[in-house]
C-alpha cells in the first residue's frame, strides 16, 4: 500500500493532476497495490473475496498469474470497463486507471525484491528476482515501508496543503 501511494503520489507530480486527480490516482494506487493478492486466501485482499480467491489460487497458486505483467493490463482493463459501463465522469476514469496499473506494478516490484520473485512473463515459468533480495516480513522491509510511508505524508501535505 505505501508503494502504491507513493508510486501514485510520482505519477501525479509529473502529469501535473490537480487535486481532485491526485485523490483518483491515490485510490487507484492503493487498491491496484492490493490485486495482486487476490490469489491469496489469507491475504487481506483474498480474505475479503474468497469467492474468487480461492479458485485462483487453486488454479494457478500464489504468485502466477496474478503477479504478471498480463494481470496488470488485465486489472487495468476491467476497471475502465467496469467504471466506462457504469457510466462514471469521463474525467475520473483514467485517473483511477492509471492508479491501478501503477499500484499494480508496485506491488510486483516489491514482490520483485523477495526470494520468490514474479513470474512477470507468465505463462513461462521464469520468475524475475532482483539482486537485492529480502525476506518478506524482514526488518529492511518495515524500514523501507517506514520511509515510504513518511514520504507519502510528506507528499500529502504539499499537496494538499
Amino acid at each position: 500500500t505505501a508503494a502504491g501511494c507513493a508510486s501514485a503520489l510520482l505519477i501525479s507530480e509529473y502529469l501535473r493532476a490537480s487535486q481532485v486527480q491526485t485523490i483518483l490516482l491515490l485510490a487507484g494506487g492503493i487498491i491496484g497495490s492490493h490485486l495482486p493478492d487476490i490469489d491469496h486466501p489469507k491475504s487481506a485482499f483474498g480474505s475479503r473475496v474468497l469467492p474468487l480467491s480461492l479458485p485462483l489460487s487453486a488454479i494457478f497458486g500464489h504468485r502466477g498469474i496474478t503477479h504478471s505483467l498480463i494481470a496488470v493490463v488485465g486489472m487495468s482493463w476491467a476497471v475502465w470497463w467496469a467504471l466506462h459501463y457504469a457510466h462514471w465522469q469521463n474525467g475520473y476514469t483514467v485517473p483511477v486507471v492509471v492508479g491501478v496499473a501503477v499500484g499494480y506494478l508496485s506491488h510486483l516490484l516489491g514482490d520483485w525484491l523477495t526470494n520468490s520473485g514474479v513470474p512477470l512473463l507468465w505463462p513461462s515459468k521464469r520468475r524475475f528476482v532482483s539482486p537485492w533480495k529480502m525476506c518478506t516480513g524482514d526488518a529492511r522491509e518495515y524500514v523501507l515501508a517506514f520511509a515510504i510511508y513518511g514520504w507519502v505524508i510528506w507528499d500529502c501535505i504539499k499537496v494538499f496543503a
